[in-house]
């Protein structure tokens, strides 16, 4: 499926009931000249990918993985290694992972279903829905529309959706009433930071409108006319006895797969849509496909192409010079537009991205804290394989202290701290989560981009990139790294009070 791909300049489109043709799209065309691999090649090309998964995952000492594709008319799939250290039980394609933040697509897609429908419109406020709503500040109050909760550009608090509220009634309208506490970090709309509360917020919305909680609501608009049998919303405080990928914590450096210790973390339902989903590859080919056409399972047209052209395209500036759509990530393959969303729930890490106009789409399931780390190389490895596309990585451009040095000092996150340390002329990347009880990386050397960007140039975490951002003061004290604003601080890294949230 050829879709024309949306231009910059309409990277702030608005949606009312429905996609007109007033702004800038056209409708997606079918390839009808695209070439595709035959089932054998693509199944050869497949496997030769699976066979680097392999050894990449025995180099990072993870458990397993699953991984599919799809490529025009045909799709391919398989599992790698165990579903839980100790056992010999086989992740295949439909092995159950926790998709964790993939979850939030699907509440962006329903959310479009219901706007196609006349029953949402995306541009109102989210007061003019539900009167009563309120954060702590007043211009974000006054100005979010529904729309924004899914660009994560409202500048509030971006993590309170995990904060458990009481039981009893609608889960997510409690959370939505505490948001009258939440504190403004940016000014509204001013700066990108990636916001599990403003998903929240968008959960309760879809669910008022839709007049169903949002579970029922992703069950019926989604699970049920994509045949996904296997997805649910589970919150279960155990794990299943069998068929089930448990989490893995991390080993960086030496070490093996046999040292590891399962775990699992029940989902909460105050997270919901925001990352409570557990699925396979097999259903999530299914979603996959349906996020390249539109159609259910009958081939009916469930979603219209120019719907799914605008969740797709580039509306507001992400980091790095990224973007993102309607909840989606949005990677600009110089001119070849790439959605994308990862997941990240303890122990397990989840990815989807697709490439449209090859009619692409590439999932990777992890059950391990690594899990990001194998699924870029294996997306990365698929995708070059399938298109021809190569991922565009950034390049160093030296050491400058002009600019590096602005960024040293310790810098503090929800769950995670992070500190760059000037030691003689290198400069140090070090960080500590509160969830993996001090099992991170050991320090690494980062550079400087030419677009003043820190970048790690070792370890793990090579080539990720971090940005020093002015502070509502104007003063340099905000990072922004791996989607988070981290804030300067006093203290060492590995100092962090991990208090209300769900995984005290």
């Amino acid at each position: 499926m050829k879709r024309k791909n949306p231009v910059k300049a309409l990277m702030k489109p608005l949606f009312t009931l429905i996609v007109t043709s007033s702004l800038g799209f056209q409708p997606a065309l079918a390839q009808n000249n695209q070439q595709f691999m035959t089932q054998e090649d693509g199944q050869a090309t497949f496997d030769a990918v699976v066979a680097e998964a392999s050894g990449l995952i025995k180099e990072m000492h993870i458990p397993g993985l699953a991984v599919g594709v799809i490529h025009g008319p045909n799709s391919y799939s398989t599992g790698l290694g165990v579903t839980k250290v100790g056992t010999d039980e086989a992740v295949t394609p439909d092995t159950h992972f926790q998709i964790g933040s993939v979850t939030k697509t699907f509440l962006s897609t329903v959310a479009m279903q219901l706007s196609e429908q006349g029953d949402l419109d995306l541009n109102a406020r989210v007061v003019d829905i539900l009167p009563w709503w309120r954060v702590a500040d007043y211009d974000a109050t006054s100005k979010a529309r529904v729309v924004d909760l899914f660009h994560h550009r409202a500048g509030w608090y971006g993590d309170h959706g995990f904060l458990r509220v009481p039981p009893g009634g609608s889960i997510s309208e409690k959370v939505m009433l505490q948001g009258a506490y939440i504190p403004q970090i940016y000014p509204f709309g001013q700066t990108w930071m990636y916001n599990n509360t403003s998903i929240t917020f968008a959960t309760h919305v879809v669910s008022h409108v839709g007049g169903k909680p949002i579970e029922t609501l992703i069950e019926e608009y989604l699970f049920a006319p994509l045949g996904m049998d296997a997805s649910s919303f589970n919150y279960d405080t155990t794990p299943p006895a069998e068929n089930y990928a448990w989490g893995h914590p991390p080993i960086y450096g030496e070490g093996s797969i046999s040292d590891l210790k399962p775990y699992y973390i029940p989902l909460i339902r105050e997270s919901a849509a925001s990352g409570g989903i557990r699925s396979t590859v097999t259903d999530m080919l299914k979603y996959a496909r349906f996020q390249l056409d539109g159609k259910d399972t009958s081939g009916n047209q469930l979603l219209s192409e120019e719907a799914l052209d605008y969740a797709h395209a580039p509306a507001v500036e992400a980091e790095a010079g990224d973007f993102t759509g309607l909840t989606w990530f949005v990677h600009d393959y110089d001119g070849v537009i790439s959605p994308s969303h990862g997941g990240n729930w303890p122990g397990t890490r989840s990815f989807l991205q697709l490439i449209p106009d090859h009619d692409f789409a590439v999932v990777v399931l992890v059950h391990s804290d690594r899990g990001v780390e194998a699924y870029k190389k294996v997306a990365n490895a698929m995708v070059k394989a399938f298109t021809k596309i190569e991922a565009d990585s950034p390049v160093a451009a030296g050491v400058d202290p002009s600019v590096l040095d602005p960024f040293v000092g310790v810098f503090k996150g929800n769950s995670q701290n992070i500190e760059i340390r000037k030691e003689g002329d290198k400069y140090v990347f070090v960080q500590f989560s509160a969830l993996t009880k001090g099992a991170d990386p050991a320090p690494a050397n980062v550079a400087n981009t030419a677009e003043g960007f820190f970048i790690i140039t070792e370890g793990p975490n090579e080539g990720a990139l971090g940005e020093l951002l002015e502070d509502p003061s104007g003063a340099l004290n905000y990072v922004r790294f791996n989607h988070r604003i981290f804030i300067r601080g006093d203290g060492p890294v590995d100092e962090f009070p991990a208090t209300g949230s769900v995984f005290d």
